[in-house]
């Protein structure tokens, strides 16, 4: 018999079963963790993985399918949060959670730092300068609406501008030549006498007439359009010759 044999029969069984055992393991098979240590792993379920639970993983780590990987939202120095998120006690988050953090020039907008508008809500000033109104947040100046007191009439079938009518063309021609003036829809309307399609071609030379009237007197084109309704808005329904349906109104646009 051997020196060698005889070593091992005078070893305790106990020994002998260990030292059995670990020389039989090869990576990445085991039996307990000692054999996944070199690697730095554990045993489960008879195979060397990366974790068992959270315990064998690092900070903001998280064990799942035996694999550590950093959980959802965490982040740190050297991992930023995505976007224009912000890092706050580990865990990424909106890019503001009050005005505070954002630009002087700036206000947190649903988690989002965004430009302050000119004027109203999350402004520096809640009103705009006399002569402009706030519009979306922003000061647009007020525009003034020039039209006559009453309609621009004609005489039945002609759409030649009366003598009478001139004095209210006049006076809308000032204001139209104005800085805040706003742009005006010239509508021409006729009364009932005359088929649908005469009335119309009717109704938009009398809203023409009114427009070189008004160009005349120094008003810009790009301020006026026409179109024409013929009979189908009469001021008096019903009326057949009616004088008060022979007209030009103003509308704002």
């Amino acid at each position: 018999m051997s020196t060698f044999h005889r070593l091992l029969l005078s070893l305790p069984f106990g020994v002998l079963f260990l030292f059995s055992s670990t020389a039989c393991v090869e990576y990445p098979n085991c039996k307990n963790d000692e054999h996944c240590a070199e690697k730095g792993e554990v045993c489960v379920a008879n195979l060397c993985k990366k974790c068992r639970d959270n315990s064998q993983c690092g900070e903001g780590q998280e064990c799942s399918g035996n694999v550590c990987s950093y959980r959802i939202g965490y982040c740190n120095d050297s991992r930023p949060c995505p976007g224009s998120q912000k890092c706050r006690s580990n865990e990424c988050g909106p890019e503001c959670l009050g005005n505070e953090e954002c630009g002087s020039n700036q206000f947190c907008d649903e988690g989002s730092c965004a430009v302050k508008p000119e004027c109203g809500v999350n402004a520096d000033r809640e009103s705009c300068d006399e002569g402009y109104d706030c519009q979306g947040g922003r000061c647009v100046r007020q525009m003034v609406n020039c039209s006559p007191s009453d309609p621009i009439y004609f005489d039945f079938d002609r759409y030649n501008v009366k003598r009478t009518e001139k004095p209210k063309l006049e006076e809308v021609a000032e204001c139209l030549r104005g800085a805040n003036a706003a742009r005006a829809t010239l509508a021409g309307h006729t009364d009932e006498e005359g088929d649908t399609s005469y009335n119309l071609a009717l109704g938009e030379r009398r809203a023409s007439a009114i427009y070189d009237f008004l160009v005349r007197l120094g008003v810009k084109s790009s301020l006026l359009n026409t179109i024409s309704y013929g009979e189908d808005r009469p001021a008096v329904d019903r009326s057949g010759r009616q004088p008060k349906n022979r007209r030009v109104e103003f509308e704002a646009r």
